[in-house]
């Protein structure tokens, strides 16, 4: 008997506990006047600091060519999340698998337009910032925006094409736009790594001159190192 009764209480007691998360839920969920904007104190600055960076890059946009290539970008922070930033990018590119074997089994030469370098001017827009614990390490990390206008030097083959024989690749000329996304991590106040996805918008004619222009785009993964003061 006394075992049942026992029993029979910590039943009851714990029949309570099922509720205390939806409870508690519950109380935040109908507390309007609690706002929370900041997690976390800002660590590392940016208003009124210049950045310089180094990177590699490597194109993600050609079928037929293997580009890489380095970047170099030096911007200053008007204010917290706000900066305007300076944008060079230099390329150099080579046939790859894809395009040698389609030569030798089918006996011709496709389209190619190789840039070779960009440069221009963005926005930087950086609404998130946030740490991670790696290894019992912290991290911070910046995630930011860019939009911006860019001048493209490039060269196609659109004459010689159709030709197997031939290999000529004029020079060509246009104003893109630039959009990307970046990954800042700090090392340290002053030093830093970057992930930074690049995509450039331009308008340009294909293998066939009689056709109107169309919106072309080229993609660069940017792995990099900087400097902020």
């Amino acid at each position: 008997m006394t075992k049942f009764l026992v029993i029979s209480f910590l039943i009851l007691a714990s029949a309570p506990l099922k509720g205390a998360e939806d409870d508690l839920y519950d109380f935040l969920w109908l507390d309007q006047d609690k706002k929370v904007f900041v997690l976390q104190n800002k660590v590392y600055k940016k208003a009124n600091t210049f950045y310089s960076d180094f990177g590699y890059l490597r194109s993600l946009s050609s079928d037929f060519q293997n580009t890489t290539g380095f970047q170099i970008r030096s911007g200053y922070y008007l204010l917290e999340e706000w900066a305007v930033e300076l944008i060079y990018n230099q390329y150099s590119s080579s046939n790859n698998d894809t395009y040698n074997n389609l030569g030798r089994v089918n006996g011709v030469v496709p389209f190619l337009r190789r840039f070779e370098k960009n440069y221009g001017i963005a926005g930087v827009w950086t609404p998130f910032y946030g740490k991670i614990n790696t290894f019992n390490q912290i991290v911070y990390f910046d995630w930011s925006f860019g939009l911006g206008v860019t001048k493209i030097d490039a060269e196609s083959n659109a004459e010689s094409a159709a030709n197997p024989n031939s290999d000529i690749f004029r020079s060509e000329s246009f104003t893109g736009l630039l959009t990307k996304s970046n990954f800042k991590f700090h090392l340290s106040p002053n030093w830093h790594l970057n992930i930074e996805l690049q995509k450039t918008f331009f308008r340009a004619k294909g293998p066939i001159a009689s056709q109107p222009e169309s919106w072309r785009t080229n993609t660069d993964l940017i792995f990099g190192v900087g400097f902020s003061f």
